[in-house]
């Protein structure tokens, strides 16, 4: 490549890009352009970023600078571009090369590249028989295939994936090289002859088809109501027939997931738009390369197996069945899941492959010790999984997509914020992420789960590990929440590393000042969630807090009741009706309540002795209350079941509200006790339950708009899962509009987003040299 000629007038530049700027077709791009512009030199991935060395004559050298961003694949995002003169090496030609160290060692600067779901071009070849890669479920390109799933190291080069182990054919290598084919430089290129092989195997684990075959038998089995184990591109997942009942209650019952609903994958865009109507921005979401399941409004459809998208009480005296009013749809992220679906020609559930409550599983030997009493049929495949990862949940609230579960094509974000310590942030207790910074970028890594058991705590450790030698962290600092029974607290003061802890509700508005890009102001967060360990001991969940990075103050909050049972509480939310209507209208009004399988009258004497109930501030539990008031919803099978069903039923076109009146003190007391009477006497005129359901969320609503009036002109920050609740935030928003509001985004409202207020929080700590960390 490179000669010695003879001394030509010739200019040479040196270019770095750092970003998103790997694992998307970066450098196959900047070569063609190269070419194009009769420049000569080279590129190459570092861990910095994309370093181009180009040279030649003066104006094309400048026409090939001038033209580079408007070159660059759409989806790159350019941190910067950096130009210097070079000196002129005479190289005669321009090429891709290696980096010349692979090993890295130092921190990682470039950002790692998230998975891309099949592009259409590979979905049009697998499907033609013609083609030499018909039907081969690990077809990819430059634009398409696993990236974070499959890194080993950085930078971003397929010596360092797992496609190391799959020596190209010749065809493969052929393409790999020319500059005018689409997988020019693809580092996942594969075929049948050299890529990753899948296979079928039955029960009990016996091999009874390969390659073609394997799928025609796994639709078959689908079609016939098994269950399916699928090992996808970040981990297992369990599909069946969305519209078979048996299939799906059969799976409900193994995998032990009796209450939440189950997504479904359809083929294509219009095969999705008879199940859900949708908007262009939850459209943009499902066709979208990150491939998200999209959680939008429902509709009637016979072919959807009510099994999908609504759940029964398991509660025997309680047999009425909640409708959810929404469906989770994705499209195929695979060709293996694509030409699945061709075969069966029908919507599929499909949802993670573990019990209710483990991790996902991705290694083949444990998955079948884990899902053995699950699956009928197995799909396997050799190509190792480095990184598992589960697929991504968003909804579109106001206007915006917003994260409910961030991972398969968004994880890892990157996160705006340069922090000069390195630093692990890990989050809470549930929907547990890590965020980390290693001095040069920032990120929040893919959900981990909840850590209630031990192979959860388990992944939880292994990602640490993972992501600390992935981004070069080192000496590191922990920063963890306040409770101190939450496994990751526990977890971060028995390492040997200083560790900070921060209070949960301000970790919430941190990650939204985060979200929008005002860690450098004062606002006013509103933190609505299930359970947070406040600074006095007690259990808070509805707050008002006056916030700087560093900093908080408690200015207001939801009125305290009483919970008996502790987290029984949050799956039997008639304890908390009986509670609400206690303290609002005394004991005679509470011993009345009617609930079929349930006796309010046994909590009654619990509740007048507070060493024997919790107090909380907790708006999760209000929902929960409320939604049992109104919708005679007496157990739950997960946390927030009972709001989502009473934000399901709300009639949008109701009038009314019910009043919460804000008490003035230090702090103020947002009093919901008007609210329950008002809404006790609508139950007794028989008030319709949609009608109240929509006079709750419009009165408190209200209250939080009056209470943020009283802070203009502070910016107002939405943190917590209650504000995954789409009809509350958008109330807020349209009573809002006059002010800046910072509403949920891609960082998770919820706790999955909590890591990375937690880390903005001990950067803004470590600036003011704050003594808040203890060995």
């Amino acid at each position: 490549m490179k000669t010695v000629t003879s001394p030509q007038l010739r200019v040479a530049k040196r270019l770095t890009l750092t970003g998103s700027v790997q694992g998307i077709g970066m450098r196959p791009a900047i070569a063609r352009l190269a070419e194009q512009s009769r420049v000569h030199g080279f590129v190459r991935n570092t861990c910095s970023g994309v370093e181009v060395h180009v040279e030649g004559d003066t104006e094309s050298v400048a026409r090939f600078t001038d033209a580079l961003r408007s070159h660059l694949p759409t989806a790159s995002e350019l941190d910067s571009l950096q130009q210097i003169a070079a000196e002129v090496e005479q190289f005669d030609s321009f090429a891709i090369i290696q980096p010349s160290e692979l090993n890295q060692q130092d921190s990682l600067t470039t950002r790692v590249p998230a998975d891309l779901v099949v592009c259409d071009r590979c979905r049009e070849e697998i499907r033609d028989a013609a083609n030499r890669r018909y039907d081969y479920p690990f077809t990819s390109c430059t634009d398409c295939g696993p990236r974070y799933s499959i890194i080993q190291r950085m930078p971003y080069e397929r010596s360092q994936t797992s496609m190391t182990e799959f020596a190209l054919c010749e065809t493969c290598q052929a393409e790999y090289a020319s500059a005018s084919d689409r997988r020019f430089h693809s580092q996942t290129n594969a075929c049948s002859k050299c890529g990753p092989q899948l296979w079928a195997c039955d029960a009990n684990h016996r091999t009874i088809a390969g390659g073609h075959d394997a799928i025609e038998l796994a639709a078959t089995a689908i079609r016939n109501g098994q269950i399916v184990a699928l090992r996808g591109l970040g981990g297992y997942q369990l599909i069946v027939d969305a519209g078979s009942q048996s299939a799906i209650e059969r799976l409900r019952r193994r995998k032990q997931r009796q209450g939440k609903p189950l997504a479904v994958m359809v083929g294509s865009l219009s095969k999705a738009e008879p199940f859900a109507t949708m908007n262009d921005v939850e459209r943009e979401q499902l066709t979208c390369s990150a491939g998200p399941i999209v959680v939008a409004a429902a509709t009637a459809n016979a072919r959807i197996c009510r099994a999908v998208t609504q759940f029964a009480s398991e509660s025997s005296a309680q047999s009425a069945i909640q409708e959810l009013g929404t469906i989770g749809l994705f499209l195929p992220t695979t060709p293996l899941h694509q030409r699945l679906l061709d075969r069966v020609d029908g919507p599929l559930v499909c949802t993670s492959g573990n019990l209710e409550g483990e991790p996902l599983a991705f290694e083949r030997d444990a998955a079948m010790d884990d899902l053995h009493s699950i699956a009928d049929v197995w799909l396997h495949h050799d190509r190792p999984i480095t990184r598992p990862i589960d697929d991504s949940v968003v909804r579109v609230i106001a206007g915006r997509a917003v994260s409910l579960r961030l991972a398969r094509g968004y994880a890892p974000l990157n996160l705006n914020i340069v922090i000069e310590r390195p630093t692990i942030a890990v989050g809470g207790h549930q929907k547990v992420a890590i965020a980390l910074s290693n001095g040069r970028q920032s990120l929040l890594g893919p959900h981990i789960g909840d850590m209630n058991t031990i192979a959860a705590r388990q992944r939880f450790a292994d990602q640490v590990h993972d992501l600390t030698e992935l981004y070069g962290v080192h000496d590191f600092d922990i920063v963890c929440d306040l409770h101190p029974d939450y496994f990751t607290t526990q977890w971060s003061q028995n390492q040997p590393n200083r560790c900070v802890q921060v209070q949960h509700h301000h970790a919430h508005i941190a990650a939204g000042m985060l979200q929008h890009g005002w860690q450098d102001q004062q606002v006013l967060g509103v933190a609505f969630d299930g359970t947070g360990y406040g600074t006095d001991g007690t259990i808070w969940g509805g707050e008002f807090l006056r916030c700087t990075a560093s900093s908080f103050e408690r200015v207001g909050h939801l009125r305290q009741f009483g919970l008996v049972g502790g987290d029984q509480a949050i799956r039997e939310p008639w304890r908390v009706a009986t509670s609400l209507v206690r303290d609002a209208l005394g004991d005679s009004q509470a011993a009345e309540l009617s609930f079929q399988s349930r006796d309010a009258r046994t909590l009654i004497p619990l509740l007048s002795r507070p060493a024997l109930s919790t107090v909380t501030t907790s708006a999760g539990r209000l929902f929960d209350g409320v939604a049992a008031l109104v919708l005679q919803i007496e157990s739950c099978q997960y946390e927030g079941q009972a709001a989502i069903s009473l934000e399901a039923v709300c009639d949008q076109s109701a009038l009314g509200h019910y009043r919460f009146p804000i008490i003035q003190g230090q702090p103020k007391i947002v009093d919901w006790r008007p609210m329950i009477r008002e809404l006790m006497q609508d139950r007794a005129d028989g008030v319709p339950p949609d009608v109240m359901a929509m006079r709750f969320h419009r009165g408190l609503a209200i209250a939080i708009t009056e209470f943020c009036d009283a802070y203009s002109p502070l910016s107002v920050v939405l943190g917590g899962g209650v504000f995954q609740n789409r009809i509350l935030v958008e109330l807020l928003a349209d009573q809002m509009r006059a002010r800046p509001l910072g509403l949920p985004g891609m960082i998770p409202v919820g706790d999955g987003g909590l890591a990375a207020g937690q880390l903005l929080i001990a950067d803004a700590l470590a600036r003011q040299g704050s003594s808040q960390l203890c060995a």
